[in-house]
């Protein structure tokens, strides 16, 4: 039965754009190694990250707001990394997938980068070796729920320090 009422939805502008990315990340994988394997499974119809918005998979960085860096990461791939990263569009984040990606892992060598942090803002951190996909899962919902919140990503951050931190160009 109706009841002549047209159903009323109030809300902010804000929170309607910040459910809709919250919704609908479409993620850049950059994947290297086992963690890569590991990425590739969340997307498998067991775990099912399509549950959470996160199911377009993006290999244009132009098309792409959340990065998700798996594996060991070599000093020579970090230039690429850095490309693609600041080819993206803003608000964009960034997971850290793995102790390689995060610290380096076991791998304390020259050539490998002991952390993406040093030279790319990182949002939430999944730790392991290799990490489980269901970690992956729970760092894509603390990005959701940063987003719901309408917190700063790592990279708005990071680019205001740097603002900050810049010399002021005199007059």
């Amino acid at each position: 039965m109706k009841s002549g009422l047209a159903d009323i939805l109030l809300t902010t502008k804000d929170k309607l754009v910040a459910w809709a990315r919250k919704n609908s990340l479409w993620p850049m994988p950059f994947g290297t190694a086992c963690c890569a394997i590991e990425m590739m499974a969340t997307l498998s119809s067991r775990y099912d990250l399509a549950r959470f918005g996160a199911e377009v998979i993006r290999f244009s960085p132009r098309q792409a707001d959340m990065m998700i860096v798996s594996g060991r990461i070599s000093l020579k791939m970090m230039p690429v990394l850095i490309k693609i990263w600041e080819q993206m569009p803003e608000p964009k984040w960034c997971i850290s997938m793995g102790a390689c990606a995060s610290s380096g892992g076991v791998f304390d060598t020259y050539t490998l980068i002991q952390g993406v942090d040093q030279f790319i803002p990182v949002d939430v951190y999944v730790p392991g070796c290799p990490p489980r996909p269901e970690s992956l899962i729970d760092a894509v919902l603390k990005i959701q729920e940063q987003i719901e919140k309408r917190q700063p990503s790592a990279a708005e951050v990071w680019a205001q320090d740097l603002q900050e931190k810049a010399p002021a160009k005199a007059s």
